[in-house]
This record gives structure tokens, C-alpha cells and sequence, in this order.
């Protein structure tokens, strides 16, 4: 097979020297010149010259056919190389614009602050202007990150048991605060009967699913969001359904929407959406789950994604209907929001300054009663001597003397059974599924975000409310 990876020069520079040794070769095989008889040989019969004559014909046939072969080969290696070279340089033209953009608002707005004399209306705007641009410059950074690790061919699938419907409301709870800053609603329903359990990677399929219905907010205004699950066991196939009301994706962009950092539809508001590579993250890790992505536009184009990956065995599986389903609700996060109030025991691990300022002040404001711990022996030794206990734990990952995930196994054997969240820097795919295996209940990603970090918050203290009331 010929080696996508060559260059266009290169692919030229072979297809010459390949030609030239097999003329060499038909010149050295078959020019009378270069093959004398000598005068001592016996006389070979005129049916052995024959038989010679037909032996060198289909000799030099086989020769020109492998060439011809050989040389469609590298022509297709030619196109490919250079196929490849036009994506990286779109690539890098994209990822300019994309970087360039906001880091222009944020530090020409960052210099205006600093050397103006600006009203506090002016001073606002700046500081909106230059964390939504921060964001949006974060968001790019994530997609490229991900992407490159999901190329790389390196990423290990866990096969693990998974419940589709508690993640479908995770990643529901998790976004309901963007979905009602939009006017939004955004809901999950079952249709039919759905497995209790399904065999596939937790953190790919979670990923996947925020990426789907934060398009779908991105491309919707006063509407609403739904995903619908549903499975066909004769298959094993389970499929995520994400719809909207969105303004849908036009159709001349819908060849292109698999692509990477393709420019996005036209937004709600009127600006253009950033040329991200979600739908090329989801792609990926639908075939990484031996599942596919679709896409289907409704008439009044609506966009509706189909999501469907392998659920592995299910002759064991316990299959739940909607009524079923909803019997097993806990108190819901998407009823809470970054206003919410928190009342309880807080303790804070975490080692750096600033971050523990910051959460100390969010935490607080919102009412709830926070100590501190500099790192993980600290806070193992202040839960095991505390009189009064923990309701629940923010615990970052990387510290020093005890790191998080060694603090989080010494409470656990310790017997502590509240909720621990932790905290990383970490945007890897995997991080969530290592939490959750040491005895994290959660894993929220920094930089903190007031309207994640509240609402989960408020939504752990009141399931652990309930548990106990229960």
C-alpha cells in the first residue's frame, strides 16, 4: 500500500527512479546488444526459439503491468500527500483565525483597563468582553487537545458497566443552567424500554453527548432541547436522539459538518459560530464505540442527531419503561441554579491561594459553611478529628504531601461515606472514570464556573439529604 504521509516531492522523485530502473531492466533483459551468443553454443531447434520468443512476450506483459500498477499506486500516494498538505495548511489558517480573534478583544480590552480612565458601565463591558472571549479561547484550546489525543490511536476503551439513563441525566443536570440563560428547556424522555446497564466507555459517551446538546443550545433561542433514548436489544444497538428548535444547519453545510473547524451556522443572535471540531470529536468516538453518527433534518429544519453505539450483552439486562425510569428519580440539579442557596458542612482542599479565595467566597456567599485544608493529609486528618461531620468535600487532585486521590482512598477506608467532588486542571478524557474508581462521587473541571460549580453542589447536599431521610 502506498504511504499517505508522503509529501508531493517525494512521491515524484520515486515514480522517476521506479520508471527508470524498469526501462533499465527491459533494456538489460531484452536488447539483443546486451545479450551476445557466443559462437560455441549447440543450435537450439525452432520451437524452443518459439517457445523463448512467447516466454520474453509474456515476461515483458507482467513487467508493463506491474508498472502500470506501481505508477496508479503512487499517483493515488501523490493525491493523498497532497491532499493532506491542503488540510494543514487549512488546519493552520483556521487555528489562527480561531486563536487570533479572541486574543485580540481580550488583550486590547485588558490594555483599555489598564491605561483608561473608564466610566463603570465601560469597565463592565470590558470584563463581560474579555471572559467570553477567554472562554471562547478555551473552548478552541480543549477541541484541539482532544482531537489530536483522539487521532493519536493511542486512547485505551474501557468496556464497563454503565447506566445510559443516570448519565443522560448528568449531562441534562450539567447543562441546565446554559439551557435557562437561553431561555431554553431542555429535557430527557425514554422511549420504549431502555437496559439498565449497557457495556461501553462512560467518559467517551458522556463527552459525546455534552458535545451534542451544547450544538444544539449554541443553534437555539426560547426553544427547547430534547434527548430521547431508546434501544433495539435484537441489535444491540443504543441510541442517544438529540432534537431541537432550533434554527437547524442549512443544507449546503451539512456534507461539511463532520469536518474539522468548519465554519458554524449563523447563531441565534446573529453572529457566526466558532469553527469548532465537536461534531468531529463525536464522530470519532461514536467509531471508537463501534457506533455511528447521523444527521437528519425534519422539514421545517430542525437539525435531529442520531447517536448509536454497542450496548454489549444484554440477555442478563434488566429493561426499564419510562414509569419504571422515573421511580428511580433523585432530587434533580436542573432545579437548582448559580443563586441557589447551600446549607451544610463544606471542606475545601485545595493547596493554591487564589483558588481557595475564590471558592471560599462563591461557597460562602451562597451560605454554606467552609474550612479549609492546604492539602490531602490535612483534610483526611481535619474529617477523621472533626466532631461535627462533613457534609460534603471539594478535593483538588494535584497537591502536595497527600495528592487527592490518595486522600480520597484514606477517607473511603476510613469510613467516609459523603460525597467527595473533585477538582482538576485535567480536561483528559479518562479523568472522570479514575475519580470514580478511587471513591469520587463527581469531577468538576477547572477553571471553576460559579453556574456549574453551585448547582452540583446543591444537587449532591440534597440527594445526600434524601438518602438520609430515605
Amino acid at each position: 500500500m502506498p504511504r499517505p504521509d508522503l509529501s508531493h516531492t517525494q512521491v515524484s522523485q520515486i515514480l522517476n527512479r521506479l520508471e527508470e530502473s524498469v526501462r533499465e531492466t527491459f533494456r538489460e533483459a531484452f536488447s539483443p546488444q546486451n545479450k551476445p551468443v557466443p559462437s560455441s553454443l549447440p543450435v537450439v531447434p525452432q520451437e524452443l526459439h518459439q517457445d523463448a520468443s512467447t516466454t520474453e512476450e509474456s515476461e515483458t506483459a507482467r513487467l508493463r503491468q506491474e508498472l502500470q500498477t506501481t505508477r496508479e499506486e503512487l499517483k493515488q500516494a501523490q493525491a493523498v500527500a497532497a491532499a493532506a498538505t491542503r488540510a494543514r495548511c487549512e488546519f493552520l489558517a483556521y487555528m489562527s483565525h480561531e486563536i487570533r480573534t479572541p486574543m485580540t478583544a481580550i488583550l486590547g480590552f485588558t490594555e483599555l483597563l489598564q491605561n483608561e480612565a473608564l466610566s463603570d458601565e465601560d469597565q463592565n463591558r470590558a470584563v463581560k468582553t474579555i471572559r467570553r472571549n477567554s472562554n471562547y479561547l478555551l473552548d478552541v484550546i480543549n477541541e484541539i487537545l482532544e482531537l489530536s489525543r483522539l487521532e493519536s490511536g493511542l486512547l485505551e476503551i474501557e468496556q464497563l458497566q454503565v447506566n445510559p439513563l443516570q448519565l443522560g441525566r448528568e449531562v441534562v443536570d450539567q447543562l441546565a443552567e446554559q439551557s435557562r440563560a437561553l431561555n431554553n428547556t431542555i429535557h430527557l424522555e425514554i422511549e420504549g424500554t431502555v437496559p439498565e446497564t449497557i457495556q461501553t466507555d462512560p467518559t467517551l459517551l458522556k463527552q459525546a453527548l455534552v458535545n451534542l446538546l451544547t450544538n444544539a443550545l449554541k443553534l437555539t433561542t426560547e426553544g427547547h432541547i430534547r434527548l430521547t433514548l431508546s434501544c433495539d436489544p435484537s441489535q444491540q444497538a443504543f441510541c442517544f436522539r438529540v432534537s431541537d428548535t432550533g434554527m437547524g444547519i442549512p443544507t449546503d453545510q451539512r456534507q461539511h459538518v463532520f469536518q474539522p473547524f468548519r465554519q458554524a451556522a449563523a447563531t441565534p443572535t446573529g453572529k457566526r459560530g466558532k469553527a469548532g471540531s465537536g461534531f468531529t470529536i463525536i464522530s470519532r468516538i461514536a467509531e471508537l464505540l463501534q457506533g455511528e453518527i447521523r444527521l437528519e433534518q425534519d422539514p421545517s429544519e430542525n437539525s435531529e442527531f442520531t447517536f448509536a453505539i454497542s450496548t454489549g450483552p444484554l440477555d442478563q439486562v434488566r429493561m426499564l419503561s419510562s414509569q419504571e425510569a422515573g421511580e428511580l428519580d433523585l432530587p434533580d440539579p436542573r432545579s437548582f441554579s448559580a443563586n441557589s442557596r447551600l446549607q451544610g458542612r463544606i471542606l475545601v482542599v485545595e493547596d493554591n491561594l487564589d483558588n481557595q479565595r475564590l471558592i471560599r467566597f462563591l461557597l460562602n456567599r451562597a451560605g454554606a459553611e467552609i474550612t479549609i485544608a492546604a492539602n490531602g493529609q490535612l483534610g483526611v486528618d481535619m474529617v477523621l478529628q472533626s466532631e461535627s461531620p462533613f457534609d460534603l468535600i471539594l478535593m483538588d487532585l494535584q497537591m502536595p504531601v497527600l495528592d487527592g486521590y490518595q486522600a480520597t482512598i484514606a477517607l473511603r477506608a476510613a469510613g467516609y461515606t459523603g460525597p467527595i467532588v473533585a477538582l482538576t486542571a485535567h480536561a483528559l478524557t479518562g479523568e472522570l472514570e479514575r475519580c470514580l474508581s478511587v471513591g469520587f462521587d463527581d469531577c468538576l473541571t477547572k477553571p471553576i464556573d460559579r453556574n456549574v460549580l453551585i448547582p452540583q453542589i446543591a444537587a449532591r447536599l440534597a440527594r445526600k439529604s434524601t438518602s438520609v431521610t430515605r
